[in-house]
């Protein structure tokens, strides 16, 4: 798994060119599942978050013998997808939108992770009054959290130096992972401390030192967006699922996201910081049971 989110450098970076990807689609699916994702009565679009790779999602692989067709957004310079254009919220939503149109008679879900939230939130706007299930997880607060996340990640990466003791980019880079595992709360916490070096050292050789040029792809339009004016998401299912010492987006930014969303279920996680999907080993068996109550 690449890096997940590098929150500080997303929020300070400036905006990257605003063109879309040239010469291929941003949505993927799997060759080898096509003809079973034709007969399949569910249409699950993923989405991931800034830096990171569609391969989050792996542990849903399995939903595709549930009738799940499974298909998946790249971000740009991401699985393939060549670094040519920034991520744009609004952009990303209506290509979603629109391929989802495309298979009118299927149960459609969007899953999005971080970011991924945000542009799923809007797809489902797009699409009323379609019924649409989405699962948001660790999802993106307008305008990226704003001053509020800017100051609890500087804060943060201080703290990685003096862990570090360097002030190498790589190595504070290193210690600021860490804290997205369990929070800045549950760091020094030795119930936590093998899970955190565990997980670490499985990951450490895709916990990359994401380039200015990715960064500045993958944040502009990020810390631009809020939920369209008007947007209508009365016809959706939305799950909240997030981490309860998620050090990046509070509780409280999530739950006002959710208000301002017409409502839906915030689902969390005692203990878990923004990168649930690598702590909480059953958190797609949570997303999933949500996903399929709807029918």
């Amino acid at each position: 798994m690449r890096a997940l989110l590098a929150l500080p450098l997303l929020l300070a970076a400036c905006a990257a060119p605003p063109t879309l990807p040239v010469g291929e689609s941003p949505l993927a699916t799997n060759p080898a599942r096509s003809a079973r994702a034709a007969e399949a009565p569910r249409l699950t679009v993923m989405i991931p978050g800034a830096l990171a790779s569609v391969d989050i999602f792996a542990p849903t692989n399995g939903w595709a013998a549930r009738g799940h067709a499974l298909a998946y957004y790249r971000f740009p310079g991401m699985d393939g997808l060549e670094l040519d254009h920034q991520l744009s919220i609004t952009a990303a939503a209506e290509e979603i939108a629109r391929y989802a149109r495309q298979h009118p008679d299927k149960q459609l879900t969007l899953v999005g992770y971080s970011a991924g939230g945000a542009i799923a939130l809007e797809a489902a706007a797009l699409l009323a009054p379609r019924p649409v299930t989405v699962a948001a997880i660790s999802p993106s607060p307008e305008h990226a959290g704003g001053l509020q996340t800017i100051l609890r990640g500087a804060g943060d990466v201080i703290s990685a130096a003096t862990r570090a003791e360097s002030f190498t980019r790589k190595a504070i880079w290193d210690e600021y992972w860490k804290t997205l595992l369990y929070g800045r709360n549950n760091r020094d916490n030795p119930r936590f401390t093998n899970q955190i070096e565990t997980l670490s050292k499985e990951h450490a050789p895709r916990i990359a030192d994401p380039s200015p040029a990715l960064v500045r792809a993958h944040s502009s339009g990020l810390r631009r967006w809020e939920l369209s004016e008007g947007a209508d998401l009365s016809h959706a299912r939305i799950g909240f699922f997030i981490g309860m010492e998620d050090p990046v987006f509070s509780t409280r930014q999530t739950d006002t996201l959710r208000r301002r969303a017409g409502g839906g279920r915030l689902i969390g996680f005692a203990d878990d910081g923004h990168l649930l999907l690598l702590t909480r080993k059953s958190l797609f068996d949570h997303v999933l049971r949500f996903v399929e109550a709807d029918g």
